[in-house]
């Protein structure tokens, strides 16, 4: 069966949503489907035979993402195509691209929410009523749009009970992780000798430097820490970056942190590796999939509490927990580092078991062959 994908985000983009698209496409290829994607255009994106791409600018909030300008596909793509299902990962404009295409081809819908796009408010204004009414606004507008689609996902059973908060009914169905490329090896070593940190207690966290995202409280973290070879190793870029080293040399902790920026994919699995402990402690993640990359490695995981990612901890077995509190924290990083041995194997087998290719393509392509057996909106 052919699948027709929207999505705001796709190659040369290195995000938890083209990486979900890549995992997924493996997936369902296996079971002899496939996938006619539609996004907007990149610089340095390559032709594909079945990739359409539609022009698209800079969204400020977020500047390495591009909206697409009106994107309209024609109902006759469909014939065209042999497509039989629209799956749309997008929310922006790509999302009611999708929207629209589905309902005048008359084709069976699924949407799948990947980003908590009502938490990005503050990108918008500093103003706190106005960042409350945009909340409402995007959880408002993202009802409107999935209420025409047949069925909707979250990928965790955190970010469900949130859309359920705002009247959106969704079965939980997580994005995989690709266990045959995120796998543990030995290049992690050579990682720790570049860095100078062979010696070091790696405390790994990947992801985009926003503010959202709770790096602050890395560096209480980092005050606090009783042992003195713990460095944190942060991975990622972003708006937030410059205030952060700020903030840590205020703090007196920059020695105990080392950014390495943005990372390929091809790197990104060797730094998790080099990880003794993977740590995250936003709130706002839909899933965590950099989490789950890390866990495929082998690298156990110390979360926030209460969260989606914290839904993939098996507590004292692959991880553990805290509360939102520096020195618990420091004390949870300090018992995955005591046992990660142990955590190891535990780690890599839960995200086989619950998060791989296997299971959750199985599970996806089920859901694309009831939708089929539908008639379209």
């Amino acid at each position: 069966m052919r699948i027709a994908l929207f999505t705001d985000s796709y190659l040369p983009n290195t995000d938890g949503v083209v990486s979900s698209i890549l995992a997924l496409k493996k997936g369902i290829e296996r079971r002899g489907h496939s996938y006619e994607i539609f996004a907007p255009d990149a610089p340095g994106s390559k032709p594909e035979k079945e990739v359409h791409r539609y022009f698209a600018v800079k969204f400020p909030p977020y500047p390495q993402y591009r909206a697409a300008v009106f994107p309209y596909v024609p109902a006759s793509m469909a014939e065209k195509t042999g497509v039989k299902v629209v799956h749309s990962k997008a929310m922006m404009s790509m999302g009611v691209s999708a929207m629209s295409f589905a309902g005048r081809a008359r084709l069976p819908s699924m949407a799948s929410l990947e980003t908590m796009i009502s938490d990005g408010v503050h990108y918008l204004t500093k103003n706190k009523k106005a960042q409350e009414m945009g909340r409402k606004i995007a959880w408002g507008y993202l009802k409107w749009l999935y209420s025409h689609f047949d069925t909707i996902t979250a990928p965790s059973r955190h970010t469900q009970g949130l859309m359920a908060e705002n009247s959106i009914d969704s079965i939980v169905l997580p994005s995989p992780v690709d266990t045959s490329f995120f796998k543990p090896n030995k290049n992690g070593i050579k990682v720790r000798r570049g860095l100078g940190l062979e010696r070091k207690k790696i405390i790994l966290t990947v992801g985009r430097v926003v503010k959202e995202k709770n790096y602050l409280f890395f560096a209480k973290v980092a005050k606090v820490m009783r042992d003195p070879d713990v460095v944190f190793l942060i991975s990622g870029q972003g708006p937030y970056l410059e205030e952060f080293k700020s903030e840590i040399e205020k703090m007196g902790v920059k020695d105990r942190f080392v950014i390495s920026g943005f990372l390929p994919r091809e790197k990104l699995v060797d730094y998790y590796n080099a990880g003794d402990v993977f740590l995250f402690a936003s709130p706002f993640e839909t899933q965590g999939l950099v989490q789950l990359e890390a866990m495929a490695c082998g690298t156990p995981a110390c979360i926030l509490e209460g969260t989606a990612p914290a839904e993939a901890i098996r507590e004292g077995k692959n991880g553990h927990t805290f509360p939102g509190e520096p020195n618990a924290c420091a004390e949870r990083i300090l018992a995955c580092i005591e046992k990660r041995a142990k955590f190891s194997g535990e780690a890599r087998k839960t995200v086989e078991k619950d998060y791989s290719i296997g299971p959750l393509g199985g599970r996806l392509s089920a859901e694309y062959a009831k939708l089929s057996e539908m008639k379209g909106r």
